[in-house]
Formats: structure tokens, C-alpha cells, sequence
């Protein structure tokens, strides 16, 4: 099991609280609709601009939950990092031991940032849930069904159910349909990693939080300022993993990078063929 990994009973548990209320409000929809679930089971939520106080936040006051979402004044509820922080503080209301918790009076509210930090086992709840109840097994895995893996494929669950790519990999992670990992990095530093429970190593050359590898497509963009975008890169165990065995050295992988240079990072996609 990865460091980041949630055990696979609990996802298990979370996938199929998010199926129902995906099958119970939206099952004549593609598209998931968390402010209708909200509507439906009467969560009051505020969309506003919070300048970048936090994404979302569920709070207790007076007897009552309140969902905050933070939109800029160029946002709209229906952009996909909305949609998944919508989903998200769904998430933390809909999952007992989340609602639960706030409800004790020394528990104070905090603002989530959904898919930054994968540190937090009760953000990394939320966000599985999220990505389940967007993108419900049933719907998904029949979407995946004897494909073979590729980024084409990551961007074909983003388009159909208007996720973003990060959230896309992550619940392809959870499906275990093809070993992959997935490496996000930020300002030449590791944030986070996640792999399937059959991808063949768990380590970073440099640890989890470590440098990334320079001789990677990641590395490229951090080290060299280029881009490969759009391509898919050969790169080798011993450039990208902490290995135990030397003869794995060579042993080659695929590198797809996805960039996002407003916030200098980089989301690297690793499998085999």
C-alpha cells in the first residue's frame, strides 16, 4: 500500500456512499450535479469570493451546516475544480464520521484545498469521495472496459464527466484497471504520489517528498524549462524509482506530463506497456 493510500476497505466503503447519492439524484445524467444533490437533501451552500482563503468549507453554526465555496469573479459553478470542491464538502456532510466530528464544539472548521495535499486522511476521504460520486463506478469502469490504458483515455473520463485531470487519474488509481502511478510536483518537489496496488514500485528516487528526478520529463520542465507536451516520454526505473534490485535499472516505463504553469507543476502519469 502506498504512504498516501487509503486502506481498500474505506474506499470501498466511501466508493459506494457516493454511487448512492450519484444513482439517487442523478441517474437520468451524465454529469453528476452536486448542487442539485445539496438541493435535494437541503444543504445550504454560499458561492462567493474568498480571496483564496480556501476552496471550500463546510461549518456548523446554530444547529446547522453551511457549504462555502469560493468563486472568483471569472468562476462558474460548473468548472470542474468547482465541481470536484463542491463535491468534496459534500463529502465531509454526507460521511458520518466527518459531519460527526464538526459537530463537537472544539472542533472548528478549516478551509479545504481538494487534491493539493494528500498528507490528511480526512482529505484524502473527501477527496475519493468526490471523485466516486463524479464519476460513479458502474458508469466508469464500463467506460474503461478492455480499453487499453492511455493518456487519451484520462482525457476522454475528463471530457464526459467534466473532471479535471488530476481527479481523473486518482479514480482510475482506485478501478486498478492498468498499473500506473501518478507523481504530482510542485516547484521541482514532489507534493504527492499515488500508484495502483500492482504498479511494481512505491518509492521516488529521492523519497516522497523528495527532488524530482532529473532525468525525467518532469525534470525537464523544472530543471531545463521544457515542455513535452503532448508526448509521451521513455524513461527507465532507475531514473524515476528507489529501487531493490539492480537489474530493474533499465526496465522501461512511459512518462506523460500534464502542466500547469500558473502554479509551477507538473502531474506525470508512469506505466508500462
Amino acid at each position: 500500500m502506498s504512504f498516501f493510500s487509503l486502506p481498500v476497505h474505506r474506499m470501498r466503503v466511501l466508493s459506494d456512499l457516493a454511487e448512492h447519492y450519484a444513482e439517487s439524484y442523478c441517474s437520468d445524467s451524465v454529469l453528476i450535479d452536486p448542487k442539485l444533490i445539496a438541493d435535494k437533501i437541503g444543504l445550504s451552500y454560499f458561492l462567493k469570493d474568498y480571496n483564496r482563503e480556501f476552496e471550500g468549507m463546510l461549518c456548523y453554526r446554530k444547529s446547522k451546516f453551511f457549504l462555502h465555496l469560493n468563486i472568483g469573479e471569472k468562476d462558474h459553478p460548473y468548472k470542474p475544480r468547482i465541481r470536484f470542491t463542491f463535491s468534496h464538502e459534500l463529502g465531509h456532510y454526507i460521511i458520518d464520521e466527518h459531519r460527526n466530528a464538526l459537530m463537537q464544539p472544539e472542533v472548528y472548521p478549516h478551509g479545504s484545498f481538494p487534491l493539493v495535499s494528500q498528507d490528511n486522511v480526512i482529505e484524502r476521504e473527501a477527496d475519493h469521495f468526490a471523485a466516486c460520486l463524479l464519476m460513479p463506478e458502474n458508469r466508469i469502469k464500463k467506460d474503461v472496459f478492455r480499453r487499453k490504458f492511455s493518456p487519451t483515455l484520462i482525457d476522454e473520463i475528463c471530457e464526459k464527466y467534466n473532471v479535471s485531470v488530476t481527479a481523473a487519474l486518482l479514480r482510475f488509481i482506485a478501478l486498478g484497471n492498468h498499473p500506473i502511478m501518478v507523481v504530482c510536483s510542485r516547484n521541482g518537489m514532489i507534493s504527492w504520489h499515488r500508484e495502483t496496488v500492482d504498479f511494481p514500485f512505491t518509492f521516488p528516487l529521492h523519497g516522497h517528498k523528495g527532488k524530482v528526478p532529473e532525468y525525467t520529463s518532469a525534470g525537464e520542465y523544472f530543471y531545463t524549462n521544457t515542455k513535452n507536451q503532448g508526448k509521451t516520454e521513455i524513461v527507465y526505473a532507475g531514473e524515476w524509482f528507489n529501487l531493490n534490485y539492480k537489474e530493474d535499472k533499465q526496465r522501461k516505463f512511459y512518462e506523460y506530463c500534464y502542466y500547469f504553469d500558473s502554479v509551477n507543476q507538473v502531474v506525470s502519469i508512469l506505466w508500462e506497456k
